[in-house]
C-alpha cells in the first residue's frame, strides 16, 4: 500500500507545499495575482495589503500558507523581502505586543538578521519607550527591504488592538511605508467595512466562495493522485464518482475541510479511519459556530437553531407556526439572515425554502443539543450518499459486534428504511436549484424519472440540463459503453437520450448508430425510445429519404406503451409522407387516428384537423376540408404556427370554390398573429396579392406583393406556387395585349427591387409546363410570342433573369411549334435542355 501524504486538516503550514500545489484547486488565479502584488510591493514604494474573507474551512490557511511559500521561494525577491508569519493563537492588544510578534516571525525565519536577544532592552522600558525602541530596531533591519506581514483572524487582531491601537498601527503603516499586509478573516468586521473606521478602504478585499461541485470533484481527485490511488482517482471521475461527489456537495456545503476529512475515507474507504477525524474537526468548529450563533439578535438565533433541527429545506410558513411567529416577521429576519450568509433559499414553484448555509453549522448545533452521545447525522448522510443498500449491508456483516463503524452503519440503514434514497434525492434537489426555470421546464421530469433507474442517468441529463453536453455526452458514453453494469432500461434510455442529443447538435451518423444500438435491444421501446425514433424520422425526412422514415414513424405507432404525444407526432408525420405520395386515403386514416387518442396536446390534435382538411381537399371534398380547417382554427390552446396553417389552408380552400372575400379575410388573420415565422408570414402577404389580383384590385395586390418580398431573407422558402399562380393569372387575365405587357413590366420590376428575381424566373419556367400539361388547353402560337416578348422586355437589365429568359423563348418556341420536335431545344446547352426536358416531363431521347 503506498503511504497516504500528510494533509494537515487544521493547520496547512503542517503539509508540505509541494503538496498543497499538488491539490490546489479553484484560486490559481487569486494566488497568482496576490504573488504579483506582493513582488510589486516589495519593488516600489507601492504598497498593496490584501484581506481574504471565508467561513472557516474555506480554505483560507491553505490560500495563505502557499503565497509564503511562493513568495519566500521567490530569488527575485530574496534581497528585497522578509516575511512575518505570525502565529494565528496569539493575541495583541497594543502596537507594541503586535511589532513585538513580528519581530520574533522574523527572528524565526531569519535568525542571523533578527536575533531574539536583541528584544531583551525593551523589557526594562515603559510601554511607550518600548514600542519606539522596537520600532526603531525593525525599521533599522528593515532598510531598503519591505516586510510582509501575513496573519490570520484579522478580525480577532482589530478586536484585540481596539480603536486606539488599531489607529496607532494605521499611523505606523503610513509614516513608515516598508510593510505590506496579507491577511485572512472569517467575517468582514467593521473594522474594515464601515466608512468611519480607521482601516475602511485599506485592504484590496476577496470573499473566498465554497467550493463547486466540480471544484469539490477536482479537489479529491487531486488527493487521490497525490497519494498515488489510481483507482480511487479513476471512480472520482466516473459518472458514479460524480454523482456521489455531487450528492456529498448537498451535504458538506462546498467547504474545503469537509472535504479534506472526508477524502481520508473516500481514498481509502475505511470508515474506522473517518469517524475520529471527522469527530475532530466538529470539536474544534462547534464553539466558532456557537459564537456565530451568539452574535445573533433572539429571533434570528431561533430560526437559525430550528434550521439547524431540520432534515430539508423548509418553507416560512412551518417555521412561523413552529416559531409562534407571523410570516411577515420570520421573512424579514431571514432576508437579513440570507444577507450575513447564515442561510439560503431556493425556490419550489412559488414557494421559497430555506435551509443553513453551511452544513457544519447544523452539526455543531446538533452535538450541543443532544443529551446523549449519538451518532453524527452528517456522517451518517454521508454513508448513505456514498453507499447504496446493498453496500451497506455487505459492510454491516463485516463489521464486529460494537465497534464505531456498525454504529454508524446500523443508523445509515435505519434512516434509509424511514426516508430512502437520500444521495437520489440530493441529486434531484441540487438540479431543481441549479436550473432555470426554461431548463426545469424542459429537464427535471426526465432527471426525476432516470434517478429512479440510476444516479449515473440521472447526473448525465443534468449536466446537458445546465448546458454542460460535452461532460453529459461523456456520461452517456460511459454508460453505454459499460452495458453489463446496467439493467436495459438504463441502458435505453442512455442510447436514446445520446441519440436525441447527438441530433440536436447535428452529430446525424453518431446519433443514428445510437438508435440503432437501441433497436437491437430485445423489446425495447418506451417515451424516449419513441423520441429518439421520431426525431430519427425528421433526419430521414431531410435527408429525403422518406421510406426509411416511414419505418421509423412506423415502428413508434407500433409501440402501444408509449405517450400518447409521440403517437400523435409519429401518426401525423407519417400521414404527411403518405400524403406527399399521393396514398391520401391512408394519410387521411393516420390524421384521423390522431383524433381518437387520449392525453394529447392541443396544438397536435388542432394540426391533425387541418392536416385531414389537405387531405380531403386532395380527395375533392372541398366542404368537408373546409369543416376540417375550421375545427383547427376553433380549438383551443393551440400554437401560433398551428393557427396561421389552418387559415392558410382553408383561404385556399375558399379560393378554390370562389369565396374569395372569406379567403382574402383569413389570410389577413394570419398577419395579426403574434410570434409567427417568417415564412408563414410572407405566404399570406403573397396569398392576399393573388387574392386581389383575382379581385380585381391589381394595386392592393401589389402592394401586398411588395410588403411579402420585402420580408424575405437569405433562409426564406416562400411557398413557390403562389408565384406560379400569379404568373398564370397574368397569363390567363383577358386584359389587352398593351395592359398585359404593362402587368408583367410592373411584376418584374417588384421582383427585382426586392431583389427575387429568382423567384420569379422559377415560377415562369413552371408555369412553361404546366400550359403544355394542361389538357383542355391548346395555346395559340401568336399568345405564347406575345407572351415571351412582354417578359423578354420587361427582363432586359436583370441578371437573375437572362437565364429563365433564354428557357422562356426556346420553350415557347418548342410549343409554338407542337410541342414535338425536340431539335427546337438545340438552341441551349446540355444543362440548359435538361431543365426544359424536366419541366415538359419529356424524359430521355
Amino acid at each position: 500500500m503506498n503511504e497516504s501524504a500528510f494533509l494537515s486538516v487544521f493547520t496547512p503550514s503542517r503539509t508540505a507545499p509541494e503538496d498543497l500545489e499538488a491539490i490546489f484547486v479553484q484560486r490559481h488565479a487569486l494566488l497568482a495575482d496576490a504573488v504579483e502584488r506582493v513582488r510589486e510591493s516589495a519593488g516600489s514604494g507601492h504598497k498593496h495589503h490584501l484581506l481574504f474573507v471565508g467561513p472557516r474551512g474555506t480554505g483560507k490557511s491553505h490560500l495563505l500558507t502557499l503565497l509564503v511559500h511562493r513568495a519566500g521561494s521567490d530569488e527575485s525577491l530574496q534581497q528585497s523581502l522578509r516575511i512575518a508569519w505570525l502565529n494565528e493563537d496569539e493575541t495583541s492588544t497594543t502596537l507594541l505586543e503586535l511589532l513585538r510578534r513580528i519581530y520574533l516571525a522574523l527572528s524565526k525565519r531569519y535568525p542571523g538578521d533578527y536575533r531574539a536577544d536583541d528584544l531583551e532592552p525593551i523589557y526594562d522600558l515603559d510601554a511607550e519607550a518600548a514600542e519606539r525602541l522596537l520600532a526603531s530596531l525593525l525599521l533599522e533591519k528593515q532598510a531598503g527591504k519591505t516586510l510582509l506581514v501575513a496573519l490570520e483572524n484579522l478580525d480577532a487582531l482589530f478586536e484585540g488592538l481596539g480603536k486606539t491601537g488599531q489607529q496607532r498601527l494605521r499611523a505606523f503603516i503610513q509614516e513608515h511605508p516598508v510593510m505590506t499586509i496579507v491577511a485572512t478573516a472569517q467575517r468582514l468586521v467593521d473594522d474594515v467595512s464601515k466608512r468611519n473606521s480607521t482601516f475602511f478602504g485599506f485592504f484590496q478585499t476577496e470573499m473566498l466562495a465554497m467550493l463547486s461541485v466540480e471544484e469539490a470533484a477536482e479537489l479529491l481527485g487531486k488527493i487521490a493522485a497525490l497519494n498515488r490511488q489510481d483507482k480511487a482517482a479513476a471512480f472520482l471521475r466516473s459518472p458514479t464518482g460524480r454523482s456521489r461527489v455531487r450528492a456529498l456537495h448537498h451535504l458538506s456545503g462546498g467547504n474545503h475541510r469537509v472535504y479534506l476529512v472526508l477524502s481520508q475515507f473516500i481514498t481509502g474507504d475505511n470508515i474506522n479511519a473517518l469517524v475520529d477525524p471527522f469527530a475532530k474537526m466538529v470539536d474544534e468548529m462547534t464553539p466558532y459556530y456557537q459564537e456565530r450563533i451568539r452574535w445573533l439578535p433572539p429571533q434570528q438565533r431561533k430560526i437559525v437553531e430550528f434550521l439547524c433541527s431540520r432534515e430539508r429545506p423548509t418553507p416560512v410558513k412551518d417555521m412561523a407556526r413552529h416559531l409562534f411567529a407571523s410570516q411577515q416577521t420570520i421573512s424579514s429576519q431571514l432576508k437579513d439572515l440570507r444577507a450575513k450568509g447564515y442561510v439560503q433559499s431556493a425556490q419550489r414553484g412559488r414557494e421559497s425554502l430555506y435551509e443553513i448555509a453551511e452544513p457544519l453549522m447544523r452539526i455543531c448545533v446538533e452535538i450541543k443539543e443532544n443529551q446523549t452521545p449519538g451518532p453524527l447525522r452528517l456522517l451518517v448522510d454521508f454513508l448513505r450518499v456514498w453507499y447504496d443498500g446493498v453496500q451497506l449491508d455487505e459492510r454491516l456483516s463485516a463489521c464486529g459486534e460494537g465497534s464505531l463503524a456498525r454504529h454508524y452503519l446500523q443508523a445509515a440503514i435505519d434512516r434509509n428504511s424511514v426516508w430512502g434514497n437520500l444521495r437520489a434525492q440530493l441529486l434531484v434537489e441540487d438540479f431543481r436549484s441549479e436550473l432555470n426555470d426554461e431548463q426545469r421546464e424542459q429537464w427535471m421530469s426526465l432527471i426525476e424519472s432516470t434517478v429512479k433507474l440510476s444516479e449515473e442517468l440521472a447526473l448525465a441529463c443534468g449536466e446537458l440540463a445546465k448546458g454542460n453536453h460535452e461532460l453529459g455526452m461523456r456520461y452517456l458514453e460511459e454508460i453505454c459503453r459499460e452495458t453489463d453494469k446496467y439493467s436495459q432500461p438504463v441502458i435505453e434510455a442512455a442510447y436514446a437520450i445520446a441519440a436525441i442529443t447527438y441530433f440536436e447538435f447535428n452529430r446525424i451518423e453518431a446519433g443514428m448508430l445510437m438508435v440503432e444500438r437501441l433497436l437491437e435491444l430485445p423489446n425495447a421501446s418506451g417515451d424516449l425510445v419513441s423520441i429518439a425514433l421520431n426525431r430519427r424520422g425528421t433526419i430521414y425526412e431531410e435527408l429525403s429519404m422518406p421510406e426509411k422514415a416511414l419505418k421509423d414513424y412506423s415502428h413508434v405507432i407500433e409501440f402501444g406503451d408509449v405517450a400518447p404525444e409521440q403517437t400523435a407526432k409519429a401518426l401525423l408525420q407519417r400521414g404527411r409522407i403518405k400524403g406527399q405520395m399521393g396514398e391520401i386515403e391512408e394519410a387521411l386514416r393516420d390524421f384521423n387516428s390522431v383524433g381518437e387518442l387520449h392525453d394529447v396536446s392541443p396544438d397536435l390534435i388542432s394540426r391533425a384537423h387541418y392536416s385531414r382538411g389537405i387531405a380531403l381537399r386532395l380527395l375533392g371534398d372541398f366542404a368537408d376540408a373546409i369543416a376540417a380547417n375550421t375545427t383547427a382554427i376553433e380549438f383551443p390552446e393551440k400554437s401560433p404556427e398551428t393557427l396561421a396553417n389552418a387559415l392558410y389552408n382553408r383561404g385556399l380552400l375558399y379560393s378554390m370554390t370562389d369565396r374569395l372575400e372569406d379567403a382574402e379575410r383569413d389570410y389577413a388573420t394570419i398577419l395579426t398573429i403574434d410570434n409567427l415565422p417568417d415564412d408563414l408570414s410572407t405566404d399570406a402577404h403573397f396569398a392576399l396579392a393573388l387574392v386581389n389580383f383575382m379581385l380585381g384590385r391589381w394595386n392592393v395586390g401589389m402592394a401586398r406583393l411588395a410588403d411579402g418580398l420585402g420580408q424575405l431573407t437569405a433562409k426564406s422558402q416562400p411557398e413557390e406556387v403562389l408565384f406560379t399562380a400569379m404568373v398564370a393569372f397574368v397569363y390567363a387575365s383577358s386584359l389587352t395585349t398593351a395592359a398585359r405587357k404593362q402587368r408583367i413590366a410592373e411584376l418584374a420590376q417588384v421582383f427585382e427591387q426586392h431583389h427575387a428575381s429568382t423567384y420569379l424566373g422559377e415560377a415562369l419556367i413552371h408555369h412553361l409546363g404546366s400550359i403544355h400539361r394542361d389538357p383542355n388547353e391548346t395555346p395559340s402560337p401568336d399568345n405564347l410570342e406575345q407572351w415571351c416578348v412582354a417578359w423578354e422586355a420587361a427582363g432586359t437589365n436583370s441578371e437573375a433573369l437572362k437565364l429563365p429568359l433564354r428557357l422562356l423563348r426556346t420553350g415557347t418556341d418548342f410549343l409554338k411549334a407542337g410541342a414535338q420536335d425536340r431539335s427546337v431545344l438545340l438552341d441551349l446547352n446540355q444543362e440548359e435542355r435538361q431543365i426544359l426536358v424536366q419541366t415538359f416531363g419529356l424524359g430521355e431521347d
